[in-house]
């Protein structure tokens, strides 16, 4: 014999009865935490500003600051690819 019994109900209805606690509130405010963290770093990951940490003193000056940095990102690619060369680098190597 197969019985199937269905209701009707929300899920608010069933955690009532079946005595589960509402976690509605505290959720909620989790969740707006994290939305205020998430807003914060949104500020922090913004390419201008990102731009204008690594090449503070402006074009004139900011060229050394950018050769740093490229220079940096070319280190960081080799260690991780173990080959990559930059194109400066191999017209040295060919001397």
């Amino acid at each position: 014999m197969k019985i199937n019994v269905e209701f009707d109900i929300t899920p608010e209805e069933a955690r009532r009865v079946l005595g589960l606690p509402d976690l509605e509130p505290m959720q909620q405010r989790i969740l707006a935490e994290l939305e205020g963290k998430a807003m914060q770093y949104l500020n922090v990951i913004d390419p201008e500003t990102i731009l204008k940490q690594w090449v503070p003193m402006g074009i004139q000056g900011g060229l050394q600051g950018f050769e740093k940095l490229q220079d940096f990102l070319w280190s960081a690619a080799s260690s991780v690819g173990g080959r990559a060369k930059r194109k400066t680098d191999t017209k040295e190597e060919s001397k």
